[in-house]
C-alpha cells in the first residue's frame, strides 16, 4: 500500500512541474542552437547581405540581427555609409524555436484567461453577480448589500469639513 502511494506520489509531482519545466527545456534548446550556429559559422560557407542600417533590429547587439522575419547569425559587420555589410548566416532553428516559445505564450494566456473565468463564474453566485435585483410586483430594484447604519468614509461626508480662519 505504501509503495503504490509512492509511486502515486511521484507521478503526481511529475505531472504538475512538467508544465513549469517546458520553457527552461525550450530555453536551453534555444542556447545549444546558438551554440551550433557559432561553430557552423567558424566552419561553413558564409552569406554576405548588403541591407540599411535602419532596417536591422538587433537580438543580440553586433552579434545576431533580424532581417525581414529571418535571424540572421553576424560573423563580420562593414560600415558602408547608410548600409551594413552583414557576413554570417541565416538561423532558421533558432526562428523556429522563438515561434515554439511564443505559440507557447500565446497558449498559456489563453489557458490563464480560460482558468480565471473558470473561477470567477464559480466563486460568483448569480445572485451575488448581480447587485441589484428586481422585485416582481413592483419592478423597483432592491439593493442586495446589507443596509448599515455606520457611514464609511468613501461615501462621502455628511457636512463639509471646518473652514481654516
Amino acid at each position: 500500500m505504501q509503495f503504490i502511494r509512492t509511486i502515486t506520489a511521484i507521478c503526481l509531482l511529475i505531472g504538475f512541474s512538467l508544465p513549469m519545466l517546458s520553457p527552461v527545456v525550450l530555453q536551453l534548446k534555444q542556447l545549444h542552437v546558438q551554440h551550433e550556429m557559432l561553430e557552423k559559422l567558424e566552419k561553413q560557407q558564409l552569406t554576405s547581405v548588403r541591407v540599411k542600417a535602419a532596417i536591422v533590429q538587433w537580438v543580440k547587439p553586433q552579434k545576431e540581427c533580424v532581417l525581414g522575419t529571418e535571424m540572421f547569425d553576424v560573423k563580420k559587420i562593414v560600415v558602408d555609409g547608410d548600409d551594413l555589410v552583414l557576413t554570417g548566416l541565416y538561423d532558421a532553428k533558432e526562428k523556429e524555436l522563438k515561434r515554439m516559445i511564443r505559440q507557447q505564450s500565446e497558449q498559456q494566456s489563453k489557458q490563464s484567461k480560460q482558468t480565471v473565468q473558470l473561477l470567477s463564474a464559480l466563486a460568483l453566485p448569480v445572485e451575488a453577480a448581480n447587485v441589484f435585483s428586481y422585485n416582481a410586483g413592483t419592478g423597483i430594484p432592491k439593493n442586495l448589500f446589507r443596509q448599515s447604519f455606520y457611514h464609511p468614509p468613501f461615501l462621502g461626508f455628511l457636512t463639509p469639513p471646518p473652514r481654516s480662519v
